[in-house]
């Protein structure tokens, strides 16, 4: 059953345009974190995220939940925080460091090898096997991640300069700052607006 201290997971946390790149956005912020800023704070929250993805089935997120390996929920958390360095230094316009792609395809090889995901369709991302596998878990985040660093188009990825969190851009213009304008753009407006009032 879930508790009060259970992430509760909304369309508004799912805006990157990619799971990869959600993935990385499991935070509150990336600009000034705070000491509770983690969205991923137990096993629950891992499988809870991937069935409000569309990437696991609530009998699936159950399975997750129920993992008790003490090191699942670090290994989740350094493989986000890999990812996000790899994509924020694309949306930037740099290179990612190899040792940050290297634990990617490392931890993604560990997983196909070790039977915790199957080939399906060429074009489809490897499919977990066993959802209680916490290896399995974590090489699927990597093979996403992989797969996104290959596939998305990086002069359309960008950060939020509010809060950090990185976005695909689709908009027809290619014009948007904003990783959402009912929160971050609602924000700075409000923001803009106090400061020419404090000015008057």
């Amino acid at each position: 059953m879930p508790n009060n201290l259970d992430t509760v997971w909304t369309r508004g946390h799912f805006i990157g345009g990619h799971p990869a790149v959600d993935f990385t956005n499991a935070v509150f912020t990336r600009h000034m974190p705070g000491d509770d800023n983690d969205l991923l704070n137990s096993p629950r929250d891992v499988g809870n995220w991937l069935h409000f993805a569309g990437l696991a089935t609530k009998a699936q997120a159950n399975a997750i939940s129920d993992i008790q390996a003490p090191a699942f929920l670090g290994s989740v958390r350094e493989l986000r925080e890999t990812s996000f360095s790899v994509f924020d230094a694309l949306a930037a316009g740099k290179p990612p460091s190899t040792e940050a792609l290297g634990l990617l395809f490392e931890r993604a090889a560990k997983g196909l090898s070790g039977g915790g995901l199957k080939l399906v369709e060429t074009d489809a991302a490897p499919q977990i096997v066993r959802f209680d596998d916490p290896k399995a878990i974590v090489a699927f985040f990597t093979t996403i991640s992989i797969e996104a660093y290959f596939a998305l188009p990086r002069e359309r990825l960008h950060a939020c300069p509010r809060c950090g969190w990185l976005f695909v851009d689709t908009s027809r213009g290619g014009r948007r700052r904003w990783c959402s304008m009912q929160t971050c753009g609602n924000r700075e407006k409000a923001s803009r607006h106090k400061e020419k009032a404090d000015d008057q």
